[in-house]
């Protein structure tokens, strides 16, 4: 992986670097100290700068001066300013461990590819993202001649585990086309650090299965560690990473941002007198607890070479990325960034940058994609979809059999007095208006399912069948219960129509938050029921959640019309509350959060597990005093565990959850567990996201009571082989 950071200008500017190395070669191969930096890139070149960095070379990097001769090189810089930025390359934990206990022959293989991927990654970001600012405000750039820039190499974590990693300190100033030093345009280098991160794993990975015959696990998120090397063993020498995940989850923090001021705020000393060979003895002594003994190192090595990609191999993945599973699967466009990761992830047993970016470069100028005017792309086959579903809502004339007859849809508004001007308004139009495809727009709270309840009830007067869909189980089962209708998730009857199912002739679909399915999956629900000659009725709010799938068509068919709205906020009765939602919808998070602070409706606690405490009462007393469906939601599944653990024990503690009767590889289940499955399997008749309670547990198998009230019966290799989380969101 690659890390980024700024580096200020200060007078001691890059001092932390220097402490690190070893006052010589004898120190240095006596384990004491690391090694000294060395000059890269090929702005360094261009000023006669190569081997090793003395001591004031950096400090006058950092200054913007020429290294060797002190002169100035740009305009001096102010303290706080930019001086540089430090690129720090880390090897994947097994590949550190590996060159932390072994034999030193093999350690210095491991350390030369790890170089060698390092000057691949930097040499991509030469490329792509050396870029100068010129004139007022850095409002031009200009290409830059070369990175200025020193490497250190380390050895360790600031925890004392093995980790090679290498921080490439690169000054902010570089040449311009005329020659004149200028800062760095810095936004290119970030924007295309988490691809330079991809190229030097895919590159490091090509160097060690030459040098060493190491094979691989799973490429994932771009990095991949060394096949035989256990995830216990990765995680015991990953202390650095575990101190910095218990300060986020004490604070409840887990962002990005979060991580680097855990980062920060956890940092030792990280002393520069390690003796490396006590350290040495210490891994080997640490590894063999994890089953892992210096004499087992060699049956890592030279083993049976991964098979190269062939010309077939790489054209089968351009169709594949070009395919609905590939780049466009969870974002309707990509760039050149999206195509070169995707093209390292493959390479499973590693390629150099220039093979990577060749076979992007194949992919890119395929006739299957389409330039956009941002300089990205897409599919002309998404484009098509979404053409055809665009084109399906605008053809008002097709025949529909669904509709329903006026006088009908009167009588059901008429049993319903409460229903407001604009609910009746959408009831007309969704049952009675012309098309086959209806929207409508309705934030939550408005009262979409009591409209929806007076649809369904016109339409079934009428004779027409009416089945809705959500992407999620919970939402299916609301919509089921409050609109009185027959409902399923989005998966399973994709899952049923891709086979041999069909809907009713002239019937009526209803996808419910349709503003959160992708463009495919509208798509092909809408292609069903234009053939049953029935109606799509899309139901949702595009301000509200993204698309978990490559999406915005039900925006873009909102907007093109015709589309009922709803607007008036029903759920929330008093005024500042609707007010809030309203700005919350509208993106104003400071002024929800305000308006719900003013107001006591935020519970705060002074640490995470203090509040997840706090939540858990809640859940817990809404529950026994008011037999109430309250959901307790986590964005992260420690969390979620966390909180399932607290729940659970408020359950046991009151005879509702028996004993534990099943163990999997993470967690326990006992009869009184809500689980929710996890995996389609068409043979056992599970699909995705169905939720139920567990009623029976033990080695034969599950029987799962699902909200729908069937049963679910599942042999017990199942609940081992697929994850059951309890509560995706608690209640």
């Amino acid at each position: 992986m690659l890390s980024l950071g700024k580096i200020g200008a200060a007078p001691d500017a890059g001092r932390y670097y220097v402490r690190q190395v070893a006052s010589g070669a004898e120190d240095y191969y006596a384990g004491v100290g690391e090694a000294p930096g060395e000059w890269t890139g090929s702005g360094s070149e261009d000023l006669g700068l190569r081997g090793q960095v003395p001591e004031d070379g950096v400090t006058r990097l950092l200054a913007a001066q020429h290294p060797a001769t002190g002169k100035q090189l740009r305009t001096e810089l102010k303290p706080g300013s930019v001086a540089g930025f430090d690129l720090c390359f880390k090897a994947p934990k097994s590949v550190g461990l590996v060159f932390g206990i072994a034999e030193e022959d093999v350690s210095a293989q491991v350390r030369d590819g790890h170089e060698a991927a390092v000057r691949e990654a930097l040499g991509y970001l030469e490329r792509e993202a050396c870029i100068v600012r010129r004139g007022k405000g850095g409002a031009v750039q200009l290409r830059g001649r070369g990175f200025v820039a020193a490497a250190f190499r380390h050895r360790t974590s600031r925890a004392g585990d093995p980790l090679l990693h290498t921080h490439v300190v690169v000054a902010n100033q570089a040449q311009g086309p005329d020659g004149r030093w200028t800062a760095l345009f810095g936004r290119a280098i970030y924007a295309h650090a988490k691809t330079a991160g991809y190229v030097y794993q895919a590159a490091l990975r090509e160097e060690l299965s030459d040098r060493l015959g190491v094979r691989w696990q799973p490429v994932r998120s771009g990095t991949a560690d060394i096949e035989g090397v256990s995830r216990s063993a990765v995680e015991a020498f990953s202390r650095r990473r575990a101190e910095i995940l218990a300060t986020m989850d004490e604070r409840g923090e887990h962002t990005a941002r979060a991580a680097q001021v855990a980062a920060l705020d956890t940092r030792r000393t990280k002393p520069h007198d390690v003796d490396h060979r006590s350290l040495r003895e210490e891994w080997r002594e640490r590894a063999r607890a994890c089953g892992i003994r210096e004499r087992d190192i060699p049956a890592l090595l030279h083993r049976e070479p991964a098979p190269l990609l062939t010309p077939a191999d790489i054209e089968s993945e351009i169709r594949r990325l070009l395919g609905p599973e590939g780049l466009t699967a969870q974002a309707s466009s990509f760039d050149r960034r999206d195509v070169v990761r995707a093209f390292a992830e493959h390479a499973r047993a590693g390629a150099a940058s220039q093979d990577v970016e060749r076979r992007a470069e194949l992919l890119l100028a395929r006739p299957e994609i389409a330039g956009l005017d941002d300089g990205r792309w897409t599919t002309h086959e998404l484009l098509e979809t979404e053409k055809r579903l665009l084109d399906a809502a605008s053809r008002t004339t097709d025949r529909c059999d669904a509709a329903s007859p006026a006088e009908t849809t009167e009588r059901a508004i008429r049993d319903r007095p409460t229903l407001s001007d604009e609910q009746v308004d959408a009831v007309r139009q969704i049952t009675s208006g012309p098309g086959s495809v209806q929207v409508l727009r309705a934030p939550a709270g408005t009262g979409k399912t009591f409209a929806l309840d007076a649809a369904r009830d016109a339409w079934e007067q009428a004779g027409v069948p009416v089945l809705g869909c959500a992407l999620s189980a919970r939402a299916a089962c609301e919509l089921r219960d409050q609109a009185a209708l027959p409902t399923t998730t989005i998966a399973r009857l994709r899952l049923a129509l891709d086979g041999s199912a069909r809907l009713q002739p002239g019937s009526v679909l209803i996808v419910d938050e349709a503003g959160m399915v992708g463009t495919r999956d509208l798509a092909a629900l809408t292609d069903a029921a234009l053939q049953a000659n029935g109606r799509i009725v899309l139901v949702g709010d595009d301000r509200q959640l993204p698309e978990i799938d490559a999406g915005g068509a039900f925006r873009a068919l909102a907007e093109q019309g015709p589309t009922s709205e709803l607007h008036e906020v029903r759920r929330q009765s008093e005024p500042w509350d609707r007010d809030a939602l309203a700005q919350l919808r509208n993106g104003k998070v400071e002024d929800f959060v305000r308006a719900y602070l003013e107001h006591d409706r935020v519970v705060l606690a002074p640490t995470a597990p203090g509040a997840r405490d706090a939540l858990v009462q809640d859940w817990w007393t809404d529950r026994e005093e008011h037999g109430g469906s309250s959901l307790m939601l986590a964005n992260r599944r420690s969390d979620v565990a966390d909180l399932n653990a607290r729940a659970r024990q408020h359950l046991r503690a009151a005879g509702q959850l028996g004993p534990d009767a099943l163990t999997t590889e993470d967690r326990a289940f006992a009869v009184g567990d809500r689980v929710i499955t996890t995996h389609n399997d068409r043979r056992l008749g599970v699909h995705n996201g169905q939720a139920g309670q567990l009623e029976r547990a033990d080695r034969t198998g599950v029987l799962i009571r699902l909200d729908d009230h069937s049963e679910l019966k599942l042999p017990a290799h199942y609940a081992h082989e697929v994850e059951f989380p309890r509560f995706g969101g608690q209640g």
